[in-house]
């Protein structure tokens, strides 16, 4: 009987102290994993890419919609290419705020609903001894985690592989800044009799190509990154947990 008696104390104070984590989870992690101050560096790097990534799609359009003006059809091809290119960066400009916006997202998800549902269901698993409740309990809270950790890393990994190749981007808002399409023409104004010069089609060819080379690494960065730290999580998540619920 005195046995018993111990085992319940035993199983009411592991109740008691999970329904604390719980309410922790809720009143104060949550809060605080949620706040734009806890994640204040992640929110500066995407800020200061999205700044870059404005910045080349609005060069690339406003290049585009230059040669787009000169007579003939000479230039319409860098000019359409220039187009293209400017709406595969806001591709990425959209896929950087998404990251922005569940920096502080996931971590109220995590904390405020994840981690407390685990909480109670292990609770439930303790009252009525089912074992499947607790593998139930483990695999949400550990969901809960990855859900929480997918932005820090992506973001981590995205700024490695964006400081690596910083020089190259850099270099593509140099040429945009220093690009001047220069045309021939007797009034020295842009009319039907005006041509371009060749070494005006060596330049913009060269901030196309820089331009080029500065999407592919953003892409990375900023898209496929994101993707295989998701998918690299879930696979750890399936191998912890990989054996099917047992009573």
């Amino acid at each position: 009987m005195e046995s018993t008696s111990t085992f319940d104390l035993k199983k009411i104070t592991a109740i008691v102290l999970i329904l604390l984590v719980a309410v922790v989870s809720f009143t104060v992690i949550a809060p605080w994993a949620a706040s734009p101050e806890t994640h204040t560096h992640a929110i500066e790097q995407t800020e200061e890419k999205v700044g870059t990534v404005m910045t080349l799609s609005g060069g690339a359009a406003a290049t585009s919609a230059t040669l787009s003006l000169l007579p003939g059809d000479m230039c319409t091809p860098i000019a359409e290419q220039l187009a293209e290119l400017a709406t595969y960066f806001l591709v990425i400009l959209s896929a950087l705020y998404l990251e922005k916006f569940m920096i502080t997202i996931t971590g109220y998800v995590t904390f405020s609903f994840l981690i407390p549902l685990a909480c109670l269901i292990f609770c439930a698993a303790l009252i009525w001894d089912k074992k499947s409740f607790k593998v139930i309990a483990g695999k949400i809270a550990l969901i809960g985690i990855v859900i929480y950790m997918i932005v820090p890393a992506s973001v981590k990994l995205s700024d490695l592989i964006y400081d690596a190749q910083s020089d190259r981007i850099d270099g593509a808002i140099t040429e945009y800044n220093e690009l001047e399409i220069d045309g021939d023409s007797q009034d020295g104004f842009f009319n039907e009799f005006t041509t371009i010069t060749t070494e005006t089609v060596n330049r913009v060819t060269n901030f196309v190509g820089s331009l080029m080379e500065s999407l592919a690494v953003m892409i990375v960065a900023s898209c496929l990154v994101p993707i295989l730290v998701f998918v690299l999580l879930i696979w750890m998540v399936k191998t912890v947990f990989g054996n099917p619920l047992s009573n």
